[in-house]
Parts: C-alpha cells; sequence; structure tokens
C-alpha cells in the first residue's frame, strides 16, 4: 500500500528507482515542507550525497572581466553548472552559449583540467520520465555581486538547482529565501560523497572518501567579488572558493508535488521508493496450515490481488518466527511457497502483499501466529523392506520407541491396508506382527503389503512398511475333529462349494474310521462332481468309535485365475 510524500517526516530518505545518475538511484532527503516562496504545497529535495565533483563555472577566455578570463564567472544564472542540472540532452549535448563570453567546463577551461563535464550528458538525462515530468518549476532568489553586476537580486526558474546560503541556515550578507527546516546546525549540513562520486573523480585527495564530509557548492556568489562561489565547507561551516575550480561538490535541489506517493515503509537503507500510479489490491487471504511441526515442511498459499494500472507483478511473502524481524521467502508471481520450519522454533507467522511493476506495494495480508510443534515421532525399529517368499503363517518383530517421555503411543497394523489390530505401546517394548493361519488362508497369491504405525498423542507419527509374497499351489482341507458316528457309516453324499480353474487338479476323500491312526480315504470325487450318493466299503476300524472325515484336495497345476474352496457339507448314514 502507498502513501504521500507528505506524509514521511523531515529528513525522510526517497528514491525513485528509475531516475539514475552514474548508473544508480539518486537517493533524496526531505528538506522541507511548503517552503516559502516555492510552489505551494511542494515537498523540497536535496540529493543525500554529494553526487559529483564539478566546477561552478568553467574560465571564460573571452570575457572582458580578467578575473572571470581565468577563475569562472560566480552568476548563478549563466552558469555551467546550472545549464547541466537543467538539461536532458544526451552526451556532449547539454551546453549552448548562456552569454556572449561563455565557454564550456571543458578541461582546458577547469581549474587543473580534472572533471571536465563538457562530454557527459545532461543531469536530467538520467531521470525517468515520470519523474522529469513530475518535478516542479521553481522561481528561485539569486543575489548578484556588487563589484562587477551591481548588487541586488534576479529571478530565474527551474526545476533542479544549488542551494541558496540562506537556504543552508548561513549568512553572507545575502538573503536569498529562508532557512530550510533541515538544516539548524553545522552537522546537520554535512554531506558524504556517494562511492560512484569519488572512483569517477578525476581529481584524488585522501580525504575524499565515501566516509568523510565533503565540500559542496551554494548558488550565491560572494558578495564582493566576481569569481568566488559560496559553498559549505566539509565541516558545515560556509566557505568560498573559485567558481572554475573542479574539486567541489554537487548537491542538487529539486521540489515535488505532496501528493505523491511513496511505499508504504522503507526497504533496509530506511528508503522509501516513488510510486507511480495506483498500488495493487491487497492479497484477498493467507492460508498456513493450523498444525506446524519443527522439522518438517508446510505450505502457505495466498489469495490474488488486483491492479487498476494493470501492471501487477507478483508477490512478496515474509516470515516471522518466535516474534523476531520479518524476513523476505519469496517474490514473484506464483502464489504457493513451501517452507521448512527448523526444529526448535517456538512460533511462525506469514505476511504477503502485492507489488507492481512501478515498485508500488499493497498492504499486507497476515496470518495469525502458529504455536510450532517440536514434539518427535515415535521411532520403529527396522527399515522398509520385503520379506520375500512366505509359505504360510508367519510373525515380524518390531520396537516402538519414543524419546519424549510421558506420550500415548497408539500402534496400528494393517495388511493390505485393511487394519488388523490397534493398541497402545510401551516405549522400547518389543511386539510381533503376527499373520496368522486364519489371515493366511484369505490372502491371495501374489504381493502383499504389511505397515505398522506408530503415533503420540501429539500427532508425531511413523510408519514402517514391508513387503511379502504367498504363492500357494495346493489346498488340504480336513476336519481337526472327526464327525462322531453311531456306527459303521455306509453311505453319504456331499456338496462343496468352490472355484476351481481348468487345468487344476481337484480330489475329494472320505473315511468312516477317521478316528484311527491311519484312517482309510476312499476317493469319492467323482460322487461330489456329480453331486451323487456314494458308499464306503470299509468295515473295520483300530479305534474305540467310529467317525467320519472328509479331505479336499486342490493343485493349481499351470492353471490360472481364481482357486479356492469356500464350503463343504453334506449327510452320512
Amino acid at each position: 500500500m502507498a502513501k504521500v510524500l507528505s506524509s514521511l517526516p523531515i529528513g525522510a530518505l526517497i528514491k525513485d528507482t528509475g531516475t539514475l545518475y552514474n548508473g544508480k538511484p539518486i537517493i533524496w532527503k526531505i528538506v522541507d515542507k511548503n517552503h516559502s516562496g516555492y510552489p505551494s504545497g511542494a515537498i523540497t529535495l536535496i540529493s543525500d550525497r554529494v553526487i559529483s565533483i564539478k566546477c561552478f563555472d568553467a574560465k571564460e577566455e573571452y570575457n572582458s572581466i580578467d578575473d572571470r578570463k581565468s577563475f569562472g564567472n560566480n552568476r548563478y544564472i549563466y552558469s555551467n553548472i546550472r545549464q547541466w542540472l537543467n538539461s536532458q540532452a544526451g552526451a556532449s549535448k547539454w551546453y549552448t552559449a548562456q552569454h556572449g563570453q561563455d565557454a564550456p567546463p571543458t578541461s582546458a577551461n577547469v581549474g587543473s583540467g580534472k572533471n571536465a563535464y563538457d562530454i557527459e550528458a545532461g543531469f536530467l538525462n538520467g531521470f525517468s520520465e515520470k519523474m522529469r515530468n513530475s518535478l516542479l518549476e521553481t522561481t528561485l532568489i539569486v543575489g548578484k555581486n556588487t563589484r562587477t553586476d551591481g548588487g541586488g537580486y534576479e529571478m530565474c526558474i527551474d526545476k533542479v538547482f544549488l542551494p541558496s546560503v540562506s537556504e543552508m541556515g548561513l549568512e553572507n550578507g545575502i538573503i536569498e529565501g529562508s532557512k530550510f527546516s533541515a538544516f539548524d546546525s553545522d552537522i546537520s549540513r554535512l554531506a558524504y560523497p556517494t562511492a560512484e562520486c569519488v572512483s569517477k573523480s578525476e581529481y584524488k585527495d585522501t580525504s575524499l572518501i565515501t566516509s568523510a564530509p565533503w565540500h559542496y557548492w551554494l548558488r550565491t556568489p560572494y558578495a564582493t567579488n566576481e569569481y568566488y562561489v559560496n559553498l559549505v565547507y566539509y565541516t558545515g561551516v560556509l566557505g568560498v572558493y573559485f567558481a572554475y575550480h573542479e574539486y567541489r561538490g554537487v548537491r542538487p535541489l529539486c521540489n515535488l508535488s505532496s501528493e505523491i506517493l511513496v511505499s508504504d515503509i522503507s526497504d533496509g537503507d530506511n528508503i522509501y521508493t516513488i510510486v507511480w500510479g495506483n498500488p495493487p489490491s491487497t492479497p484477498s487471504n493467507i492460508n498456513v496450515p493450523t498444525v506446524v511441526r519443527g522439522g518438517e515442511t508446510i505450505a502457505i498459499s495466498w489469495g490474488s490481488s488486483t491492479d487498476e494500472d494493470s501492471n501487477l507483478s507478483g508477490y512478496i511473502l515474509e516470515r516471522q518466527f518466535d516474534n523476531g524481524l520479518w524476513t523476505q521467502l519469496y517474490k514473484g508471481i506464483n502464489r504457493t511457497f513451501t517452507d521448512v520450519i527448523t526444529f526448535g522454533w517456538e512460533s511462525v507467522a506469514y505476511r504477503v502483499k502485492a507489488y507492481d511493476s512501478e515498485g508500488a506495494t499493497s498492504a499486507y495480508q497476515t496470518s495469525a501466529t502458529r504455536t510450532v510443534n517440536n514434539n518427535t515421532p515415535p521411532t520403529i525399529s527396522g527399515s522398509d523392506g520385503s520379506l520375500g517368499l512366505k509359505t504360510g503363517a508367519f510373525n515380524q518383530q518390531y520396537t516402538v520407541t519414543d524419546s519424549d517421555s510421558g506420550q500415548t503411543i497408539t500402534v496400528v497394523e494393517k495388511i493390505d491396508g485393511v487394519q488388523k489390530r490397534s493398541y497402545t505401546a510401551t516405549s522400547g517394548q518389543s511386539y510381533s506382527f503376527n499373520v496368522t493361519a486364519a489371515e493366511w488362508i484369505k490372502l491371495l497369491n501374489g504381493s502383499h503389503t504389511m505397515t505398522i504405525t506408530a503415533s503420540d498423542n501429539l500427532g508425531g507419527t511413523t510408519t514402517r512398511t514391508y513387503t511379502f509374497t504367498k504363492n500357494e499351489t495346493e489346498i488340504e482341507l480336513t476336519l481337526a475333529t472327526p464327525l462322531a458316528a453311531d456306527g459303521l457309516v455306509t453311505k453319504a453324499i456331499m456338496s462343496v462349494t468352490r472355484q476351481i480353474p481348468a487345468g487344476a487338479t481337484f480330489t475329494v476323500e472320505v473315511c468312516n474310521n477317521g478316528n484311527d491312526a491311519s484312517p482309510t480315504w476312499e476317493n469319492v470325487t467323482n460322487a461330489v462332481l456329480g453331486n451323487s450318493k456314494f458308499f464306503l466299503s470299509n468295515k473295520t476300524k483300530t479305534a474305540a468309535a467310529w467317525g467320519f472325515n472328509f479331505r479336499i484336495r486342490v493343485k493349481r497345476n499351470s492353471a490360472t485365475g481364481d482357486c479356492f474352496i469356500v464350503s463343504a457339507g453334506g449327510n452320512f448314514e
């Protein structure tokens, strides 16, 4: 979300990301609001640092005044620096003579020949079109020296200009306007050069460094001299020097409308960004899981934004943990992000805002603060894998452990996704996953999966997965205890409900002396297949009592398809 420029305090820093000098955005400082004599309601800006080392005006070889011929002209309206500041012409094209004896700031016309700037582009050439168009024309009061220019004042109208002695809260006998609110002491007037200013300067001095204040020009002439120009000395006091000298700094001013928008918050360097146009709407929502676990990932998503200017560029997602600083996690057009929660955090929150191509941002959509669950899930001994081929009922041993004491551990065992049992386990104790004979019979040939899931009462969960293969090729079914008979069984009838694929061998045998150590089995398969009565030929027994039993056998052979016995029934006498 954006706010108006006038809402920022005196001393606040702003920038337009498209307004550059030496390839970097110019950082401006608010020095006054609605300054007397300036456009109504204007916000006055000065470059926060010295941006360049340049002469005020070049030597004027053909000037009839000898000192201006040798040392340059201190009359601001004719100065090279004023013309350069207000030109948007390209390299080597900004200069035109301002009077009959004027000269450009070539190496031959400046101090020791260094820092000539006639071949530069005009200062406004590096401004964004919107910034250039937003600069307010400002009527300036400019003093004249008494020696050659008759004293008094003249007016000029500029968009970019140098400050006056009076505006900086200093005095030299020439009054050009009133003091800016930002300047009330020598310290407040100090200005440091930018890194680009230092590196591009051909004039080298050990004290010209980014960490030390530097001198910078004012527009005010020395009152009784035609070539001296006032400046702010590196200590913040008033100074004066030759107009043609190339090692004094430039610190330009401009005025903007108070209604221009800036970003709602400053960046990491405490600088606000000018916003051209309307900011995007606030993202409609932000979704953060209610359960957040330390050491795991969570997915954050948020709603879309709209932009009246149709230049929505994307979203900025930030995170805060343990009520600390907000840090950026993501910037881009997507509306989802997966974050890793560090084990040990106590709380976490997220916020998201939209931004557009002009740097305008919406207000934040902020999530509720989530408590981080730093519970350690239970562990299950062993590792996932295959148990190989199984031929009958079996068991798998495992141990469940939870490093967090005092928690309730629930274990669920499943075969092929179907729950077998659920129980409360004791940490460190060994348990057995038993595949019983009854369960084994029900399993079809092929691959099967066993899962053991251990969960604690705080939501920590671990699953161990095993696979095994069943490949049964024969079925044999008989009664563990023969059916009691009052006497010798001589005839019976049976039915067997079954699914036997073609190619498999199906056999049914019966006996009437089932209680004997070695019963006499008689094959009755054909009678069962024909659903007819059959007669038993055995007449002897060794056991104390007669007993009827049957034995059903199936061999799959090379047959394929389902093969099973559902039930067997019948009567005997």
